[in-house]
């Protein structure tokens, strides 16, 4: 299916359908870059209101996907006006699906949990944007192009120096902690 088929389709479906397909990753990808996930279900929420009240005059020139995440993008950013930004809390970051584990087993996923916020908050925040959009919210990197207005050559770049600066980070980090550094 090309991607003018997969627009019109999408410009076709019920905002219904949309909704249940959709309502997930928006609201993991706001969880991931909010502190309070009350806050992100509320922020999600607005996100599909607006979507809804705007839905007719969604034409479909982009895939459903790419403006969804365009008006949460922009719902995120007016958020955080006036807010100190925070990546990733220990909760948003948690597997609720996971066995509960020894005492031990959670002091280490929690410090774990714990380094990871810290070098994402070490990111500047258009890498931070791009991880986000690509592992909380699932979506390619055309798409993530497209929500940043930014070319797809652009975002893989940002992507591929976000892990490059996660991965120093990280073994600084460990240098450090070795006592090595």
């Amino acid at each position: 299916m090309n991607k003018k088929d997969e627009n019109e389709r999408g410009a076709r479906a019920s905002f219904a359908e949309l909704y249940d397909r959709y309502f997930d990753a928006v609201n993991r990808y706001l969880r991931y870059r909010m502190d309070n996930p009350w806050d992100a279900d509320d922020l999600t929420a607005a996100v599909f209101l607006k979507a809804m009240e705007n839905f007719p005059k969604y034409r479909g020139e982009a895939p459903f996907a790419v403006w969804l995440f365009r008006i949460a993008q922009n719902a995120y950013v007016d958020y955080l006006r006036g807010r100190r930004e925070r990546v990733f809390t220990e909760e948003e970051m948690s597997h609720p699906e996971a066995v509960p584990s020894a005492p031990e087993e959670e002091l280490l996923r929690s410090e774990e949990v714990r380094q990871l916020k810290d070098m994402l908050r070490r990111l500047p925040p258009e890498q931070r944007d791009v991880v986000s959009l690509r592992y909380a919210g699932e979506l390619k990197f055309s798409q993530i192009a497209q929500v940043l207005g930014k070319s797809t050559a652009a975002v893989r770049m940002i992507h591929h120096r976000a892990l490059k600066a996660l991965r120093a980070n990280y073994a600084k980090d460990r240098k450090e902690v070795e006592g090595i550094g």
